[in-house]
């Protein structure tokens, strides 16, 4: 239900924003014109999330949008009740009119700032069922302090479908607890994860990463299942060559090995983990030590589209 009502909202956004770019922006589809987001949906645990990516669309509509869960940032409905294509068209218009008129973009200081201060309360226990402070509390209870980047995201994934707020919960509470600044950690420098769920089954989702590693390393790649194997993907146009060394091998369950594209001084890390769903399963793709921030934002958008691709088969 959710998969057919998003489908349709993508296509009526298609059609109200024909010059858009259609692209991944904090883990969600989104639309975007002229380098600004214009709109976002996503699917969370029991509910759909439509985002004008702007904290000043939905309160100009507060009236229009009556009867509706709201935050700041957006606006969540049930899968089977979608938003009316009238109110769709008037959240888009909204946007756009903000944008022609200049609307204030955040300041340098705001996009600095921790991700408690940029997501209020209410967006959060919205979309998740807890604010801040639950988030928080649950993660210490857990053992959360303890655990890596990686297996923080699968501990909140427990709880939360949408890799967005899995991310954010996740990168929230390392914040708050001193271990990363924003964008970089001491330890593993600048570092990135994509994830999205997949429509195979996670023995099928491992025999693709195993057995068919062209589509996901890349034309003329080869990779034999052994910790310290190299391994190397021919340069081809418009995309360098990369190469590395398998790490370790969890049959079933985790890749991990070394990246590192033709002009990279040195190599970072690459790490695939397989989570079972319901429906499908989950491929959470993890960087780390990164050479810097456009490095970073390249290795989202590579990991992104490429996530995009798979799932479609």
């Amino acid at each position: 239900m959710a998969r057919k009502t998003l489908g349709e909202l993508r296509l009526q956004l298609r059609k109200l924003l024909p010059g858009a770019v259609e692209t991944i922006s904090y883990r969600m589809p989104a639309f975007k014109v002229d380098g600004d987001v214009v709109a976002g949906f996503a699917f969370f645990k029991n509910h759909c999330g439509y985002y004008p990516f702007s904290g000043g669309v939905v309160p100009t509509l507060k009236s229009e949008l009556e009867g509706y869960s709201t935050s700041k940032s957006g606006v969540t409905f049930r899968p089977d009740t979608p938003l009316p294509a009238k109110l769709v068209k008037r959240l888009v218009q909204a946007r756009l009119a903000e944008i022609a008129t200049g609307g204030k973009k955040p300041s340098a200081a705001k996009k600095k700032a921790l991700i408690t201060e940029r997501v209020t309360n209410s967006a959060v226990k919205d979309a998740t069922g807890r604010d801040w402070k639950a988030w928080m509390r649950a993660l210490d209870a857990a053992g959360a302090a303890e655990l890596n980047h990686q297996q923080l995201v699968a501990l909140v994934a427990q709880e939360v479908e949408s890799g967005w707020w899995q991310q954010s919960i996740s990168v929230a509470y390392e914040q708050a607890h001193g271990k990363r600044v924003v964008g970089e950690t001491a330890t593993t420098g600048f570092q990135v994860g994509v994830v999205r769920t997949l429509p195979m089954t996670a023995p099928e989702l491992w025999d693709l990463l195993t057995k068919q590693e062209e589509r996901w390393l890349g034309p003329g790649a080869a990779l034999k299942l052994e910790p310290g194997k190299e391994y190397e993907v021919p340069k081809k146009r418009g995309a360098p060559g990369v190469r590395g060394v398998l790490r370790v091998v969890k049959p079933g369950q985790r890749l991990r090995m070394t990246w590192q594209p033709d002009g990279w001084k040195k190599p970072a890390t690459l790490q695939l983990t397989l989570v079972p769903k319901a429906r499908g399963a989950a491929l959470h793709v993890h960087m780390e030590k990164l050479p810097d921030a456009k490095a970073r934002e390249a290795m989202r958008e590579h990991w992104s589209k490429l996530l995009v691709k798979l799932a479609a088969g």
